[in-house]
């Protein structure tokens, strides 16, 4: 083996080993990408799910069908769902991306 055919294969394998870098590299980025769509679809998933409820329950409450007692009950249920949601992506999704 001369020395022009050893600086050719080694630089194909260069090539092929840079190539395979940008093709993980792509594949991870598409991964997190999609993590990071599919959590805010599901943030805003759950933030409509909560409109929803709250619509209904302001029908309720113009309808004079609800008592406060309930009213203050579904409030402080609202409140707590929101804080769990809040601490939810302050810090699970704060740890998803760091990783």
């Amino acid at each position: 083996m001369n020395k022009s055919t050893g600086i050719r294969l080694s630089g194909q394998l260069l090539n092929l080993v840079v190539f395979a870098l940008g093709i993980a590299a792509a594949y991870f980025m598409t991964i997190q990408s999609l993590k990071i769509e599919l959590a805010a679809k599901a943030e805003s998933a759950v933030v409509e799910t909560l409109d929803k409820k709250l619509s209904k329950f302001e029908v309720l409450l113009t309808e004079g069908v609800i008592s406060k007692e309930e009213f203050y009950r579904f409030s402080g249920e609202v409140d707590s769902r929101l804080a769990r949601i809040e601490f939810y992506l302050a810090d699970g999704m704060g740890d998803e991306h760091g990783k």
